[in-house]
């Protein structure tokens, strides 16, 4: 019976994976979740937990047929260094990426997932964004996940199984990032800018989904595809964020800003060391951004379940809950 190894697992992904992986018909395996955040607490999960730092090459031993989810990553809501940022990514989301993949040709895994992320495309430069739409980065973040799928495209080479998922903002219970701006705002019935007019529409994706869409991969044996991740087009930016506020009984009002005066105030911040936002953020926030979700429909026969609407009232209540 096939072991589970999520790296980076003990985050929001890595967790639901697990309960659903748990709660699932698939026959019951042993899932270990190997991360450098400390002994799980207050999760109720029959898993086994130990210290990894792929950075450092620090893995657990993999065996044959072993199925490995790669979730680890430096991403904005850590702490970024004001310089040598792409260095900074690089450690885990590229070296890391490397060492995982070592290991993983090493000890003849059965497949691999790796999740990377939206931001390899850029810009859209047509709408929605296919896997085949140009590659280029506009950020740090992007440019290290660009390179660490490139690692993966070589290990298929090998022989080695990889799908490759790209979700869009991932939302759900636990997962915040820039919406607790965004929340405590709309709490305080205080106003909420927009970058531009808000009639684009910014998709997300959910954890949930995100799960189900790993449990596909796996079952329809690693294909070596690319696959982005993310929901039906839903209502616009502003529509979403007016629904909110009516949905949560705030007194909040929406202020659109202009976007090309307000990108270059954002610009600066970033430069002199105080980000509000990070130029991956910021320089797509007033434009449409749908991913085309096409092909991972034909190839894993995954459809995402949740709405954006759905996302941000449930990640707005939790907010609320334990701030």
């Amino acid at each position: 019976m096939s072991r589970w190894v999520l790296i980076g697992g003990a985050g929001l992904t890595g967790l639901k994976i697990s309960e659903d992986l748990i709660n699932s018909k698939v026959p019951k395996s042993k899932i270990i979740i190997a991360d450098l955040k400390k002994p799980l607490k207050n999760v109720n999960l029959k898993v086994t937990k130990v210290f990894c730092d792929i950075s450092k090459n620090i893995l657990p031993k993999f065996e044959k047929n072993d199925i490995i989810i790669h979730l680890a990553a430096r991403q904005y809501h850590l702490k970024v260094p004001n310089k040598n940022q792409l260095s900074w990514f690089r450690e885990v989301n590229v070296t890391g990426t490397q060492n995982v993949i070592n290991h993983c040709l090493k000890y003849k895994v059965k497949g691999l997932i790796f999740f990377s992320t939206d931001m390899v495309y850029g810009i859209p430069a047509f709408i929605p964004l296919t896997t085949n739409h140009p590659k280029n980065p506009i950020g740090p973040y992007g440019k290290s996940k660009l390179e660490a799928e490139e690692l993966c495209f070589l290990a298929r080479e090998k022989g080695l199984a990889i799908t490759i998922l790209r979700p869009r903002l991932i939302m759900g219970k636990g997962r915040l990032g820039v919406m607790k701006k965004l929340f405590t705002s709309i709490f305080n019935n205080l106003p909420v800018p927009l970058i531009g007019s808000g009639k684009n529409s910014y998709q997300m994706i959910s954890v949930y989904d995100c799960s189900k869409a790993t449990l596909l991969s796996v079952e329809k044996n690693f294909p070596n595809f690319e696959l982005n991740l993310g929901s039906e087009i839903g209502p616009n930016v502003k529509d979403l964020l007016s629904l909110l506020i009516k949905r949560v009984y705030s007194k909040s009002i929406i202020i659109p800003l202009p976007a090309f005066p307000l990108k270059i105030v954002l610009n600066l911040m970033e430069k002199i060391g105080f980000p509000i936002l990070y130029k991956e953020q910021y320089k797509i926030a007033d434009k449409n951004y749908i991913v085309d979700i096409s092909d991972t429909y034909s190839k894993i026969s995954w459809k995402p379940k949740y709405s954006d609407k759905d996302m941000i009232i449930e990640a707005y209540n939790y907010w609320k809950n334990i701030k």
